[in-house]
């Protein structure tokens, strides 16, 4: 998914087209635009100029984030692949909740098949970024794809890397839509958490609802969010740290991000207490 020439001449000559941020109305996407955009934003500068950088977004889902990053901090140059073709609704996406009428040619979407060598297509690169995409990421391709994305960097680059919720924190299923009791994944086996998941009734917390929900249907859209939460590799900090040092980075900046909650019982003495209340990962990683 790329701007076209005919788009790049109107934006040279006329600029990005008008957006209202007043008009956002979904919290999917103002926590996006706004609250992933300005971490992103303060983790990359004043290390990387978005305004001349070349980025890759590994992960980049719907590409809300990475519109932001054009739009409010003026990037010019966001190439963003995953392995499914959310970003493909960005255009009516930003049309409702920005009044966009088209997207900014700093933009440009790939779909990738998993594990999908980059390297040879994208080098050079001033910065790398992934939002909560890591933990999605199967065991065996992770090193894989840490080594690979440290060779799109240049030398000196850098790569952000976020990551929340992490599998052993309180709701590291990533199923809170539907289950509200913290480390309930942990206490309670795969059937007891799929019951609970199809007995759930009423809304969900427009938060936590991404635009995907309307592919799925309500139904539809508990199986898929099982399925992913089966599917996570159950990545901790310090393994994810390993990782990348076996890759060839060196740390620039680490934060983890802490929960203040009680640790059941039954929990206590299974799991290290720095893991079961380690909710969110922050990096910041160089070539």
């Amino acid at each position: 998914m790329k701007p076209n020439w005919r788009q790049r001449i109107l934006e040279r000559l006329r600029g990005v087209a008008p957006w209202n941020a007043a008009r956002i109305s979904d919290e999917w996407f103002r926590a996006h635009f706004t609250y992933a955009a300005d971490l992103v934003h303060a983790w990359l500068h004043p290390g990387v100029d978005l305004r001349s950088a070349r980025l890759l977004n590994f992960g980049c889902g719907d590409g809300i984030t990475d519109l932001a990053l054009v739009l409010r901090y003026g990037a010019t140059a966001i190439h963003g692949v995953d392995i499914r073709r959310e970003y493909a609704k960005l255009p009516r996406i930003a049309r409702e909740q920005l009044g966009l009428a088209r997207l900014p040619c700093a933009l440009s979407f790939e779909t990738i098949a998993p594990g999908a060598p980059l390297a040879g297509r994208h080098k050079d690169l001033d910065a790398v970024l992934s939002w909560s995409t890591f933990e999605h990421v199967q065991r065996a391709q992770l090193l894989p794809i840490l080594r690979d994305l440290h060779a799109c960097l240049r030398p000196g680059g850098v790569f952000f890397m976020q990551i929340e919720p992490l599998f052993y924190s309180p709701f590291g299923s990533h199923l809170r839509r539907y289950i509200e009791t913290p480390w309930q994944h942990l206490l309670v086996d795969e059937d007891a958490l799929w019951q609970a998941i199809q007995a759930h009734q009423g809304t969900l917390d427009a938060a936590e609802v991404d635009f995907g929900f309307a592919d799925f249907g309500a139904q539809g859209y508990k199986k898929f969010v099982f399925d992913e939460y089966l599917a996570l590799n159950r990545l901790t900090a310090d393994e994810l740290l390993d990782l990348a040092t076996q890759a060839g980075f060196s740390v620039l900046r680490e934060e983890r991000r802490m929960v203040d909650l009680p640790i059941p019982a039954a929990l206590q003495g299974r799991y290290p207490p720095e893991v079961l209340l380690n909710n969110e990962l922050l990096l910041l990683l160089q070539k």
